[in-house]
């Protein structure tokens, strides 16, 4: 059976404190066998549009470098962005986010709350296009600290295993500074969180990153939940 990876980065915090006004956790489904292949295309386009910076694998891709206000009026950055936009598409990604709009959260959340809700979120659309590539789904995410990245495994296994998804049985971490396609995801997530908080700047290239996906007709396809599938999810 195929395999197929969902590798995934957050941005933005629940805290009230935090000037964040939107929560996301976002990134990409990919065959696992075109793996090696995105790595080394992004880190060409790396090499080629940031020159000066060394190495590309020596240093990561970050959002809050790339799309901020300033960031993004430098012509490198938005071809940088285009440029992984056409990487992705080329190799039949689909890019998936789980967004909160903080002003809808009808009391505090925190992160050990909100993560599990947005990955179970995201496992369920998912194992959609598992189940539509006839593949096994594994789920790579940035790590954070111990304690919660172990709960929001525990959580994500406990609910693949309840529904009988074709998912790995938690939640796999990874380095985002020496893992190319979790920069991706880095960039993916914070480009929709801005989107949320209405950012216009970024609106259209948030646009073509969702109209990325694998499956066709998208619309007539319904989770285990019987809700509509969509790689582009609201939860509050």
């Amino acid at each position: 059976m195929a395999t197929r990876l969902l590798f995934l980065d957050d941005s933005g915090k629940p805290a009230a404190n935090d000037g964040t006004m939107a929560i996301v956790i976002g990134g990409f489904s990919i065959a696992s066998e075109d793996v090696p292949i995105l790595s080394r295309r992004i880190v060409g386009a790396k090499a080629r549009f940031y020159p000066s910076r060394g190495s590309p694998t020596a240093w990561e891709v970050k959002s809050a470098d790339a799309i901020s206000r300033n960031a993004w009026r430098r012509r490198k950055n938005r071809d940088f962005v285009d440029e992984l936009t056409r990487i992705l598409e080329r190799l039949a990604c689909t890019s998936y986010t789980a967004g909160i709009r903080k002003a809808n959260m009808l009391h505090p959340m925190t992160l050990k709350t909100t993560v599990p809700l947005q990955l179970q979120a995201l496992v369920e659309h998912f194992a959609v296009e598992c189940k539509t590539q006839q593949a096994t789904g594994i789920v790579v995410s940035d790590w954070s600290n111990h304690q919660l990245d172990e709960h929001a495994s525990r959580c994500v296994a406990s609910y693949a295993a309840s529904y009988r998804l074709d998912i790995h049985p938690g939640v796999y971490y990874a380095s985002s500074h020496t893992t190319q396609a979790i920069q991706a995801a880095d960039l993916i997530a914070g480009i929709q969180r801005k989107v949320l908080e209405g950012d216009q700047r970024l609106a259209a290239v948030g646009r073509r990153f969702a109209s990325l996906s694998s499956i066709p007709n998208q619309g007539s396809y319904r989770t285990h939940a019987w809700r509509r599938y969509t790689n582009q999810i609201l939860l509050i």
